[in-house]
Formats: structure tokens, sequence, C-alpha cells
């Protein structure tokens, strides 16, 4: 029988999610007990994929879905309403302000809208998510941003990275390592975590700190450059890895 089809608009995940069952855990208590959660946390330690993660553990328990706004590249706060209303794929004809149309529409709908990049935003976000909230008692929302949103009865969940073997040893534990692993073993065929390449793995992982998305980035550059000679000549992990520091996720 097919699975019971589920609004919103989530995206599929791609590639696993290694560990984080206890932060999700945290993320779903959270959300049950209070109607606005922000994950923070540094550029890069996977708050976007905690949320979708959690958000599609959730989706079931909202007749109207589990919804992804994502903002990551919007840059004028006055349009956070729009993309709101964007990815809810709402569309309005009159000269009506956004935020009048957003709350008629959602009005005794039970949804969730996962806010993803608030940071550079937060200001607007804050207010719009503010406005909806007060307007809409089915309405909960789990942000992502490295800053809270400064929103009465805002929980906050810190996203940690990953962790990593402790200094002095070279056991290849952590969910940096596993992370690591996996994703090289979709890179290069045939690698395997065995004694010859724990130690430059664990060094790697440390020299990270146990930023998956530095992680990711590492792993696919092991198409072209030696486990060993990137874990000896990494520097500075994003400039090296060619990501954005600055990029929310």
């Amino acid at each position: 029988m097919a699975g019971k089809w589920q609004a919103g608009n989530l995206p599929p995940e791609l590639t696993s999610l290694v560990g984080r069952r206890a932060e999700l855990g945290q993320v779903r208590t959270a959300c049950r007990r209070s109607r606005l959660v922000t994950l923070t946390g540094v550029g890069g330690v996977g708050k976007s994929r905690v949320a979708l993660r959690a958000a599609a553990e959730l989706r079931a328990e909202f007749g109207g879905g589990a919804w992804l706004v994502d903002l990551c590249t919007l840059r004028d706060g006055g349009l956070v309403p729009h993309a709101v209303a964007g990815a809810l794929r709402l569309s309005d004809q009159t000269a009506r302000p956004m935020p009048e149309v957003l709350t008629e529409h959602l009005s005794g709908r039970e949804l969730l809208i996962v806010l993803d990049g608030c940071e550079h935003l937060a200001g607007p976000c804050g207010e719009v998510v503010a406005a909806l909230l007060d307007a809409v008692p089915g309405l909960r929302v789990l942000a992502t941003s490295r800053r809270p949103l400064e929103v009465a009865g805002e929980t906050l969940v810190m996203i940690e990275p990953l962790a990593v073997p402790p200094a002095g040893t070279t056991a290849p534990a952590g969910g940096a390592v596993t992370l690591l692993a996996e994703r090289a073993a979709e890179t290069v065929p045939g690698f395997d975590l065995g004694k010859e390449s724990q130690e430059a793995v664990v060094r790697l992982c440390r020299r990270l700190a146990g930023i998956p998305l530095a992680i990711e980035l590492a792993a696919a550059r092991l198409r072209t450059l030696p486990l060993g000679y990137l874990a000896d000549r990494l520097d500075d992990r994003f400039a090296a890895l060619g990501a954005d520091p600055a990029a929310p996720r």
C-alpha cells in the first residue's frame, strides 16, 4: 500500500544524517512544548539538516503539513512575508499587505513552518513570526539562525559540532569520524577505514573541529587529494575546502 500523502514541501534527504539522535529528540520535544523553536550554532554545524529531519518526523502531527521557507539568499527583510507565501504556494492578486493575506490563508490551520537561515534577517523574521503566531493559534515555527529571533516564548536549541576522538588517541570513534568515513566511501571507490587511514581520518576530523559542512567538503576533495595530504595541509577549514564560511547551514 502506498504511504499516506502528507502536505508540505520538505525536500527529500539525499544523504544519510549521521548522529544527532539526541538533538532530534530535543528538537521534537521543544516543538511540542513551544510554538517557536530556534536552532542556533556556528556556521556549517548542521542546523538545517537537523531542522529538516525533525520537521519530517513531526509532519504527521500537523494537519496542514510541514513547510520549508529558505531564506538563505533573501536580502530584503521586507520580503520575508512574500517568501513565506511563496513557499506555501499562496498567490494573491489583490493589493492587500502580504502579512494580512498570510494570516487569512493560515487561519484555522495547524501546520509547521521551517524558516531556514534567518540570522541575516533576524529582526524582520522575528516581526513576521511574532505576528503570525499571535494570529494563527495552530501555527508552530522551527527556525535556524546563528542568533535568536528575540520573540516572546522563543525556545533555543544549540546544535554543537559532531564528536571527535579525544586528544591523544587515534581510535576511530565519534560522529565526525563516522560522517567522514561514510562520505569518503561514497566519493572514493574502495575507501576503507582501515589501520592505514584511521590516524589520518581522526587527525582530519580534529582539524575540522567536527563541523559537518567542512567534513563533507573534505570528503569531496578526496576525489583529487590523498587523505594524508589533506589532513597534513589543511589550515583554514573553509577556505582550503572552497566553502563560504558565511553560508548558513
